[in-house]
């Protein structure tokens, strides 16, 4: 697996996700996602990413995309929950 830089991964989610409509930029999930990312790199100019973490925050953040999940940051500690099909939260 390549290892993206985290402005690359961002670029490409922007281009596919984000949508434009009279001069104005809708991203309502990618502020959320970029948050994600820098989370995970948080260390990677000291050591290498962890590829399984990695793994798992694409996984997150592709279900999330989906709306299959909630992400948030609560108390500096990010929050996942998931939804049920009938779309009510289940937890975390």
């Amino acid at each position: 697996m390549t290892v993206r830089e985290p402005k690359t991964i961002i670029r490409n989610l922007f281009n596919k996700y984000a949508k434009m409509k009279d001069n104005v930029v809708y991203a309502e999930k990618l502020f959320v996602i970029n948050t994600v990312i820098n989370y995970v790199f948080r260390d990677s100019d000291q050591k290498p990413v962890n590829k399984s973490e990695l793994m798992y925050y694409g996984e997150v953040i592709d279900r999330y995309l989906k709306n299959q999940l909630d992400i948030r940051w609560e108390a500096d500690k990010l929050v996942i929950s998931e939804f049920q099909y009938n779309g009510k939260n289940t937890g975390e």
